[in-house]
């Protein structure tokens, strides 16, 4: 489970239920915090780091001896799982990814100071903010979205709010249409969901994300 920017592997209890509901059907589940995010070192985030982070994660779990695998990415998570070579995996999962970027009013603060050096942003860590640089921007600009769903030849689950104003629904319908075989692949809208999930917008990801891994990971 890849937690998204300023997150951590916990993301407000997100992945924990998660998990716990995944164990109930006997799939286990994975978190971990990202290079520079939740209780690691703080060190500049980047895309090109934590995909780097989730291949080796990805290769650990193969080691483990697991065969039947899917990720699951959050938001700016979700575009990390889309630049990640994964081979072998059975499915996708996004939970309001960030795939084509849209800048909020807050982001707008966060970035116009780049220039000048590091920048550090709030956390769900209190007292530990992350970091970025100008290299968070440099890898956004270097990934080619369109060509990585185009090339995204999985079983893709996207779950959605219409209510999000960090992850704009059209911008998601956007990128899931570049996705190839759309027969097996499905976008899920749940309604006046915003992007800070909790309750029962919770409760509707996660029973389409059980339903999604239940299917395509069987009893493997």
């Amino acid at each position: 489970m890849c937690h998204g920017f300023t997150g951590d592997k916990y993301d407000y209890g997100h992945f924990p239920e998660l998990a716990k509901t995944c164990n109930k059907e006997g799939i286990d589940g994975l978190i971990f915090d990202f290079t520079g995010s939740g209780e690691n070192e703080r060190v500049p985030i980047t895309l090109f780091k934590q995909i780097d982070d989730l291949e080796s994660v990805y290769k650990w779990v193969q080691n483990q001896g697991y065969g039947s695998i899917a990720v699951l990415g959050l938001s700016f998570g979700g575009l990390t799982a889309l630049g990640a070579n994964l081979p072998g995996i059975k499915t996708y999962i996004f939970w309001a990814p960030v795939l084509f970027l849209h800048t909020t009013d807050d982001q707008t603060d966060w970035f116009k100071d780049l220039n000048k050096g590091p920048v550090e942003i709030p956390s769900t860590i209190e007292g530990m903010p992350v970091i970025i640089d100008l290299s968070f921007m440099t890898d956004f600009a270097k990934f080619r979205v369109k060509s990585h769903l185009k090339k995204l030849d999985y079983p893709v689950l996207i779950v959605q709010g219409t209510s999000d104003e960090k992850v704009p629904y059209e911008l998601t319908r956007k990128a899931f249409n570049f996705i190839p075989n759309k027969n097996k692949n499905k976008l899920v809208e749940i309604e006046n969901a915003p992007h800070d999930l909790e309750g029962e917008h919770l409760k509707e990801f996660i029973k389409h994300t059980i339903d999604w891994l239940k299917f395509h990971l069987g009893g493997n």
